[in-house]
């Protein structure tokens, strides 16, 4: 078996990119070759001698001048050429595409000649780029989730994104090129999903014969002695700092309800969000040892996310930790509370709910329960690479054999 990996970045830039290049060298040991395939920036020496890989040295769509994101952005021949001869060192028999990321600069341009040879290919759900034209099922301007059909007329009416309406419509024309002419998700036989809640968002975009398979990303935590989070008096919020993640309401029921917290980020909103809420320690970007230094000083991690999600891994990462959560209920953040019963719901983007729930974690015996829930039921099964790794290989040898 050889397995060709597709995502944008060589470099580990997001949820996506973790598991698609950490995967791919967990993947060395267990098939005949792992090949890389990226486009946006350069490939770290470090991971070249770990893994096949290889980058068209491109920049990320957005960062492109109008003129060349209008049309590159849109279809990136010169990805698909690349990819074209990749593929010409590949038998269609013994090869499979896995397909990580595409958004930010690939596209799904190489998908028609992959097909045409007859090679077989599973895409991972990360997001929802599959249906939705901006991937995430928000609507920025009502900083709600959005429950309208993909590429439906409200749909592509609805001004969702923020700025001009051209924004909107350049997505609208991007997606159409990958429904229409890449054909996906029509041509798609098999998808990877990472939560139930993916599953359920995803399953109507795809023909009733599509194949679904439930693989977990892997959660890199080591295992380790239970959290005191019961001797905590502050709360943590752990994430990007932008309005679809909830954080401003965060901050605000901290506030309103006089709790401490604590803020472990960066992003659009953090010059704002320092300015209107000065008694807020902000920690900042910090690197994987200090934020689960963070995370197991908490007395409950907060994940008030206003969109879907995929499968945010600090929630499993605190559940593994002993450290209970508050989540939002539309998110599949609560798939995972009532997987390990380690926390409470509230009310998605509703202030008082998630104040209420704040004030119920103020209780030392029902922490403790939730930490020890949490940190249990994790290790009983715990998602690690290895299990990653077992689950991919079952479904590999599934679509090749299809």
């Amino acid at each position: 078996m050889r397995i060709i990996i597709v995502t944008d970045y060589p470099i580990i830039n997001g949820g996506a990119g973790k598991v698609a290049l950490e995967s791919a060298i967990a993947l060395v040991p267990h098939v005949e070759s792992v090949h890389v395939f990226t486009t946006i920036g350069e490939v770290p020496p470090e991971l070249a001698s770990q893994v096949s890989i290889s980058t068209l040295g491109q920049s990320k769509v957005t960062e492109l001048p109008l003129s060349e994101s209008m049309i590159g952005g849109l279809w990136n021949k010169q990805a698909a050429q690349a990819f074209s001869e990749l593929l010409d060192g590949y038998d269609p028999a013994d090869t499979l595409v896995h397909i990580h990321s595409w958004r930010d600069a690939t596209t799904l341009s190489f998908v028609p000649d992959m097909i045409r040879r007859g090679f077989k290919f599973v895409v991972t759900a990360h997001d929802y780029g599959l249906a939705c034209p901006i991937a995430g099922f928000y609507n920025e301007r009502k900083q709600s989730a959005c429950t309208l059909r993909g590429m439906s007329l409200g749909c592509v009416c609805t001004r969702c994104t923020n700025g001009q309406f051209v924004r909107k419509t350049w997505f609208v024309a991007r997606h159409a090129m990958q429904v229409y002419r890449a054909k996906l998700p029509a041509k798609l036989k098999h998808l990877i999903v990472i939560g139930k809640l993916n599953e359920r968002v995803m399953t109507p975009y795809l023909k009733k014969s599509a194949k679904v398979h439930l693989v977990e990303n892997p959660i890199s935590v080591q295992p380790i002695l239970r959290s005191e989070a019961e001797t905590s008096d502050t709360f943590v919020y752990i994430g990007r700092l932008s309005p679809e993640k909830g954080v401003s309401l965060a901050l605000e029921a901290a506030t309103a309800g006089g709790f401490k917290i604590r803020v472990v980020g960066s992003g659009v909103q953090e010059t704002e969000l320092k300015a209107k809420f000065p008694n807020v320690k902000f920690e900042g970007w910090c690197d994987k040892e200090k934020t689960q230094e963070i995370l197991r000083s908490a007395r409950a991690l907060l994940f008030p996310s206003l969109w879907y999600e995929g499968q945010p891994l600090i929630v499993d990462e605190a559940a593994a930790n002993g450290v209970p959560v508050i989540v939002s209920d539309i998110s599949a953040a609560k798939e995972a509370v009532d997987d390990y019963c380690h926390g409470l719901a509230f009310r998605s983007g509703n202030l008082d709910s998630l104040i209420s729930k704040m004030r119920l974690m103020l209780d030392d015996n029902r922490v403790r329960d939730f930490s020890k829930n949490g940190h249990e039921k994790y290790w009983n099964d715990p998602h690690t690479m290895e299990r990653h790794i077992k689950k991919l290989l079952a479904v590999y040898s599934e679509v090749l054999s299809d």
